[in-house]
């Protein structure tokens, strides 16, 4: 059984500073945005936008922003039964956590967003819908570190491919330029690229922007057919296609319900 017992979500803090404390609880860290420092008792790294940590009871951890604006990133604390503790044993079982770079950081923001809602919300059945999302959060994060047994020759030629992508997803990337990147050829670029991130980097590229996409659309009034070319996609009927595809849903959908739960709040407050 899993209870959970705290979610923050840490928004651009200015001057964010964690003190070195030993974890009481099994932790997860879902990182947004942006870059920060941790420390996880000796062990000194660098979190980005995509990276999770998952923390078991044990370790002393601290951290302070990075170099870069204040990130963004959402904390979970939640204590496990003995039967829930040996399933999640073998990651992070002897250094007492793991980090790795998700595949599916779409995925996750809008389950630990909707996770934080439900907790923050306190509303009738909380509890339960809670319970519910930091199950299947955990559940899909321990199924993708099951899949990360992979050379770490490979893991750095995808990590050096995600980055050149990373910094030019806005722009043209054709399969060429990645395979001088690396020097490799092309069916080998696909082939390990797809065995760490479990997609192409055609689909990496693909929801990368539509993640971008998602977030312009609920933050911004700028038009559909101008997110489309500010991406990359040139023709708003493909960056439809593509949207619809990754999200289940077309752009418009996405701006409609925004509007209308701001006409709502409009309402309410009057």
């Amino acid at each position: 059984m899993l209870r959970l017992e705290n979610v923050i979500f840490d928004d651009h803090i200015p001057n964010w500073r964690r003190s070195r404390i030993k974890s009481m609880r099994h932790v997860i860290i879902f990182v947004v945005q942006g870059t920060f420092q941790f420390e996880l008792d000796d062990f000194n790294t660098e979190l980005t936008k995509g990276d999770i940590l998952f923390v078991r009871p044990g370790p002393y951890r601290s951290g302070t922003n990075g170099p870069f604006p204040p990130h963004q990133k959402y904390v979970a604390h939640f204590q496990l039964d003995e039967s829930s503790r040996q399933l999640s044993a073998p990651h992070g079982s002897e250094k007492g956590y793991v980090i790795y770079k998700t595949n599916r950081a779409e995925y996750f923001r809008q389950r630990f967003h909707a996770l934080h809602q439900a907790w923050i919300d306190k509303s009738a059945y909380h509890e339960f819908v809670c319970h519910g999302l930091i199950s299947e959060i955990l559940g899909s994060m321990l199924q993708e570190l099951d899949r990360k047994n992979i050379a770490s020759s490979k893991l750095k030629l995808a990590r050096q491919i995600e980055k050149h992508i990373q910094q030019h997803f806005k722009e043209e990337i054709r399969l060429e330029q990645l395979c001088e990147l690396v020097q490799l050829s092309p069916n080998y670029v696909i082939r390990i690229f797809k065995e760490v991130f479990n997609q192409t980097p055609l689909g990496y590229i693909h929801q990368l922007r539509v993640s971008v996409a998602r977030d312009m659309l609920l933050q911004s009034d700028i038009t559909i057919h101008e997110i489309s070319n500010y991406l990359g996609f040139c023709d708003p009927t493909y960056f439809n296609r593509v949207f619809r595809k990754i999200t289940g849903y077309p752009p418009s959908q996405l701006r409609k319900e925004r509007k209308e739960a701001e006409a709502e709040s409009v309402v309410r407050n009057r």
